[in-house]
Protein backbone atom coordinates (compact mmCIF):
# COMPACT_ATOMS: atom_id res chain seq x y z
CA UNK A 1 0.00 0.00 0.00
CA UNK A 2 1.03 3.45 -0.77
CA UNK A 3 1.21 5.31 2.58
CA UNK A 4 0.38 8.14 1.05
CA UNK A 5 -2.38 7.60 0.14
CA UNK A 6 -34.56 -28.81 16.00
CA UNK A 7 -37.66 -29.80 18.28
CA UNK A 8 -40.10 -32.73 19.14
CA UNK A 9 -40.86 -34.11 15.72
CA UNK A 10 -39.04 -37.33 14.37
CA UNK A 11 -35.54 -36.65 12.48
CA UNK A 12 -38.07 -38.17 9.36
CA UNK A 13 -40.59 -35.45 10.14
CA UNK A 14 -38.12 -32.95 9.90
CA UNK A 15 -36.59 -34.25 6.43
CA UNK A 16 -39.62 -34.32 4.83
CA UNK A 17 -40.22 -30.98 6.03
CA UNK A 18 -37.10 -29.00 5.25
CA UNK A 19 -36.67 -25.96 2.78
CA UNK A 20 -33.64 -25.15 0.87
CA UNK A 21 -31.99 -22.15 2.62
CA UNK A 22 -28.74 -21.34 0.66
CA UNK A 23 -26.50 -23.92 1.26
CA UNK A 24 -28.30 -24.94 4.91
CA UNK A 25 -31.96 -26.41 5.40
CA UNK A 26 -33.91 -25.24 8.06
CA UNK A 27 -37.76 -26.83 9.15
CA UNK A 28 -40.78 -25.97 7.95
CA UNK A 29 -43.80 -24.91 9.83
CA UNK A 30 -42.47 -27.13 13.01
CA UNK A 31 -42.34 -24.22 15.38
CA UNK A 32 -41.44 -26.52 18.15
CA UNK A 33 -44.80 -28.48 18.30
CA UNK A 34 -46.28 -25.30 18.78
CA UNK A 35 -49.88 -24.03 16.36
CA UNK A 36 -50.55 -20.85 16.84
CA UNK A 37 -52.16 -20.15 13.50
CA UNK A 38 -49.27 -18.13 12.20
CA UNK A 39 -48.25 -19.17 8.77
CA UNK A 40 -44.58 -19.97 9.39
CA UNK A 41 -41.82 -21.15 6.90
CA UNK A 42 -37.94 -21.82 7.12
CA UNK A 43 -35.22 -20.23 9.43
CA UNK A 44 -32.71 -20.41 11.89
CA UNK A 45 -35.23 -22.01 14.37
CA UNK A 46 -38.29 -23.38 12.13
CA UNK A 47 -40.55 -20.35 13.32
CA UNK A 48 -39.73 -17.70 11.12
CA UNK A 49 -43.32 -15.46 9.45
CA UNK A 50 -43.08 -15.33 5.69
CA UNK A 51 -42.17 -11.79 5.63
CA UNK A 52 -39.05 -12.09 8.35
CA UNK A 53 -37.69 -15.30 6.26
CA UNK A 54 -38.02 -13.46 2.87
CA UNK A 55 -35.84 -10.33 4.39
CA UNK A 56 -33.70 -13.09 6.07
CA UNK A 57 -33.10 -14.16 2.36
CA UNK A 58 -32.02 -10.92 1.30
CA UNK A 59 -29.98 -9.47 3.48
CA UNK A 60 -27.79 -13.25 3.41
CA UNK A 61 -27.99 -13.12 0.09
CA UNK A 62 -29.12 -17.00 0.01
CA UNK A 63 -29.50 -17.17 -3.81
CA UNK A 64 -31.59 -20.57 -3.98
CA UNK A 65 -34.51 -19.03 -2.40
CA UNK A 66 -34.49 -15.51 -4.51
CA UNK A 67 -37.58 -16.34 -6.19
CA UNK A 68 -39.58 -17.75 -3.47
CA UNK A 69 -38.26 -14.48 -0.92
CA UNK A 70 -39.62 -12.48 -4.00
CA UNK A 71 -42.62 -13.92 -4.33
CA UNK A 72 -43.48 -12.88 -0.73
CA UNK A 73 -42.44 -9.64 -0.63
CA UNK A 74 -44.36 -8.92 -3.76
CA UNK A 75 -47.56 -10.41 -2.00
CA UNK A 76 -46.92 -8.28 1.01
CA UNK A 77 -45.82 -5.21 -0.70
CA UNK A 78 -49.06 -5.40 -2.83
CA UNK A 79 -51.26 -5.68 0.35
CA UNK A 80 -49.16 -1.92 1.32
CA UNK A 81 -46.47 -3.61 4.04
CA UNK A 82 -43.45 -1.10 4.20
CA UNK A 83 -41.27 -3.14 4.78
CA UNK A 84 -41.92 -5.43 2.42
CA UNK A 85 -41.61 -2.16 0.00
CA UNK A 86 -38.62 -1.08 1.17
CA UNK A 87 -37.50 -5.05 0.65
CA UNK A 88 -38.94 -5.12 -2.78
CA UNK A 89 -37.17 -1.81 -3.46
CA UNK A 90 -33.85 -3.00 -2.58
CA UNK A 91 -34.10 -6.42 -4.50
CA UNK A 92 -34.75 -3.97 -7.45
CA UNK A 93 -32.06 -2.02 -6.67
CA UNK A 94 -29.54 -4.08 -6.44
CA UNK A 95 -31.06 -7.38 -9.28
CA UNK A 96 -31.61 -10.13 -6.71
CA UNK A 97 -32.40 -12.78 -8.40
CA UNK A 98 -34.04 -10.27 -11.14
CA UNK A 99 -32.76 -8.05 -13.09
CA UNK A 100 -32.03 -4.51 -12.09
CA UNK A 101 -34.55 -1.90 -12.64
CA UNK A 102 -34.30 1.39 -10.49
CA UNK A 103 -37.92 2.94 -12.02
CA UNK A 104 -39.29 -0.34 -9.77
CA UNK A 105 -37.14 0.00 -6.97
CA UNK A 106 -38.14 4.21 -6.94
CA UNK A 107 -41.71 3.12 -6.75
CA UNK A 108 -41.69 0.68 -4.06
CA UNK A 109 -38.70 2.62 -2.11
CA UNK A 110 -41.18 5.75 -2.75
CA UNK A 111 -44.05 4.06 -1.11
CA UNK A 112 -41.82 3.02 1.80
CA UNK A 113 -40.79 6.17 2.71
CA UNK A 114 -44.37 7.55 2.97
CA UNK A 115 -44.97 5.68 5.14
CA UNK A 116 -42.03 7.07 7.22
CA UNK A 117 -39.23 3.74 6.62
CA UNK A 118 -36.30 6.38 7.23
CA UNK A 119 -34.41 2.94 6.01
CA UNK A 120 -36.34 3.32 2.22
CA UNK A 121 -35.97 7.08 2.25
CA UNK A 122 -32.25 6.69 3.14
CA UNK A 123 -31.86 4.17 -0.32
CA UNK A 124 -34.02 6.55 -2.22
CA UNK A 125 -31.96 9.38 -1.54
CA UNK A 126 -28.71 7.40 -2.38
CA UNK A 127 -30.50 6.99 -5.41
CA UNK A 128 -30.71 10.48 -6.41
CA UNK A 129 -28.27 11.07 -5.15
CA UNK A 130 -26.04 9.30 -7.58
CA UNK A 131 -28.05 9.51 -9.81
CA UNK A 132 -29.00 5.85 -10.78
CA UNK A 133 -31.27 5.25 -13.38
CA UNK A 134 -32.16 9.22 -13.59
CA UNK A 135 -30.25 12.03 -13.38
CA UNK A 136 -29.20 12.99 -10.36
CA UNK A 137 -30.94 15.21 -8.16
CA UNK A 138 -28.89 16.37 -5.09
CA UNK A 139 -31.98 18.53 -3.40
CA UNK A 140 -34.51 15.66 -3.35
CA UNK A 141 -31.66 13.38 -2.17
CA UNK A 142 -30.43 16.23 0.67
CA UNK A 143 -34.32 16.42 1.42
CA UNK A 144 -34.50 12.61 2.00
CA UNK A 145 -31.51 12.78 3.84
CA UNK A 146 -32.34 15.92 6.38
CA UNK A 147 -35.85 13.51 7.54
CA UNK A 148 -33.55 10.52 8.05
CA UNK A 149 -31.25 12.62 10.08
CA UNK A 150 -33.75 14.49 11.96
CA UNK A 151 -34.74 10.50 13.16
CA UNK A 152 -31.19 9.35 14.13
CA UNK A 153 -29.50 8.31 10.84
CA UNK A 154 -26.51 8.89 11.67
CA UNK A 155 -25.94 7.24 7.52
CA UNK A 156 -27.40 10.37 6.63
CA UNK A 157 -25.75 12.23 9.04
CA UNK A 158 -22.53 12.07 7.26
CA UNK A 159 -24.22 11.74 3.67
CA UNK A 160 -26.27 15.09 4.42
CA UNK A 161 -22.60 16.37 5.95
CA UNK A 162 -21.13 15.89 2.87
CA UNK A 163 -23.70 17.91 0.93
CA UNK A 164 -23.14 20.82 2.65
CA UNK A 165 -19.38 20.57 2.91
CA UNK A 166 -19.65 20.79 -1.35
CA UNK A 167 -22.36 23.06 -1.41
CA UNK A 168 -23.81 20.33 -3.19
CA UNK A 169 -28.21 20.01 -2.75
CA UNK A 170 -27.48 22.83 -0.27
CA UNK A 171 -25.73 26.18 0.43
CA UNK A 172 -22.69 25.20 1.47
CA UNK A 173 -22.33 25.50 5.31
CA UNK A 174 -19.62 23.70 7.02
CA UNK A 175 -20.54 24.65 10.82
CA UNK A 176 -23.68 22.30 9.45
CA UNK A 177 -21.15 20.11 8.14
CA UNK A 178 -19.27 20.16 11.28
CA UNK A 179 -22.48 19.51 13.34
CA UNK A 180 -23.54 16.45 11.19
CA UNK A 181 -20.25 14.84 11.14
CA UNK A 182 -19.52 15.22 15.36
CA UNK A 183 -23.22 13.77 15.72
CA UNK A 184 -22.72 10.73 13.29
CA UNK A 185 -19.01 10.14 14.45
CA UNK A 186 -20.70 9.94 18.15
CA UNK A 187 -23.21 7.82 16.57
CA UNK A 188 -20.26 5.13 15.65
CA UNK A 189 -20.33 6.09 12.19
CA UNK A 190 -16.13 5.94 11.06
CA UNK A 191 -16.79 7.67 7.76
CA UNK A 192 -17.85 10.92 9.69
CA UNK A 193 -14.71 9.86 12.50
CA UNK A 194 -12.13 10.32 9.85
CA UNK A 195 -13.58 13.72 8.28
CA UNK A 196 -14.83 15.26 11.66
CA UNK A 197 -10.58 14.32 12.42
CA UNK A 198 -9.68 16.42 9.66
CA UNK A 199 -12.36 19.20 10.37
CA UNK A 200 -10.83 20.20 13.71
CA UNK A 201 -7.28 19.77 12.19
CA UNK A 202 -7.73 22.65 9.71
CA UNK A 203 -10.25 24.47 11.45
CA UNK A 204 -13.12 24.04 8.91
CA UNK A 205 -16.40 24.98 10.33
CA UNK A 206 -15.32 24.63 14.04
CA UNK A 207 -12.09 25.91 15.88
CA UNK A 208 -8.84 24.20 14.86
CA UNK A 209 -8.19 21.79 18.08
CA UNK A 210 -5.44 19.06 17.19
CA UNK A 211 -6.12 17.33 20.39
CA UNK A 212 -9.54 16.52 18.91
CA UNK A 213 -8.46 15.96 15.72
CA UNK A 214 -5.90 13.16 17.02
CA UNK A 215 -8.64 11.67 18.82
CA UNK A 216 -11.36 11.39 16.48
CA UNK A 217 -8.61 10.25 13.54
CA UNK A 218 -7.65 7.55 16.05
CA UNK A 219 -11.01 6.24 16.72
CA UNK A 220 -11.74 6.21 13.19
CA UNK A 221 -8.29 4.29 12.70
CA UNK A 222 -8.76 1.92 15.09
CA UNK A 223 -11.84 1.28 13.54
CA UNK A 224 -10.53 0.08 10.99
CA UNK A 225 -10.41 3.17 8.57
CA UNK A 226 -7.35 2.67 6.07
CA UNK A 227 -7.34 6.77 5.35
CA UNK A 228 -7.17 8.13 8.80
CA UNK A 229 -4.71 5.26 9.54
CA UNK A 230 -2.50 6.52 6.70
CA UNK A 231 -3.18 10.33 7.72
CA UNK A 232 -1.71 9.94 11.04
CA UNK A 233 1.27 7.76 10.09
CA UNK A 234 1.66 11.20 7.80
CA UNK A 235 1.28 13.52 10.79
CA UNK A 236 3.75 11.83 12.96
CA UNK A 237 6.37 11.47 10.47
CA UNK A 238 6.21 14.97 9.39
CA UNK A 239 5.82 16.69 12.91
CA UNK A 240 1.79 18.14 11.72
CA UNK A 241 -0.39 18.97 14.80
CA UNK A 242 1.98 16.51 16.85
CA UNK A 243 4.76 15.63 18.18
CA UNK A 244 7.12 14.08 15.47
CA UNK A 245 7.45 10.47 16.21
CA UNK A 246 8.80 7.90 13.23
CA UNK A 247 8.22 4.74 15.85
CA UNK A 248 4.25 5.88 16.35
CA UNK A 249 3.90 6.78 12.40
CA UNK A 250 5.62 3.71 11.23
CA UNK A 251 2.86 1.69 13.92
CA UNK A 252 -0.14 3.26 11.72
CA UNK A 253 1.29 2.80 8.51
CA UNK A 254 1.82 -0.81 9.61
CA UNK A 255 -1.74 -1.38 10.57
CA UNK A 256 -2.38 0.61 7.12
CA UNK A 257 -0.60 -2.37 6.12
CA UNK A 258 -2.18 -4.84 7.81
CA UNK A 259 1.06 -5.88 9.51
CA UNK A 260 -0.37 -5.05 12.96
CA UNK A 261 -4.20 -5.36 14.23
CA UNK A 262 -6.17 -2.47 14.90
Amino acid sequence: MDRKTLSTTTLRDVALCTISFGRKTFPRNINNGIDDGRDMIGGPDGQMEPLEWAKFVIRNKAEDDYSAALSILSSKADQGVSDAEFYLGLVYARGQGIGRDFTLARKWLQRAADKENMNAAYFLAKIYLRGYGIDADPVKAAALFERCAEDGDIRAMYELGLLYMDGNGVDRDLGKTFTLMLDSANGGHKEAQFVLGQLYKTGAGTDQDSREAVKWLSTAAIHGHKGAQILLGDMYAAGDSVDKDIDEANRWYDMADGKISN
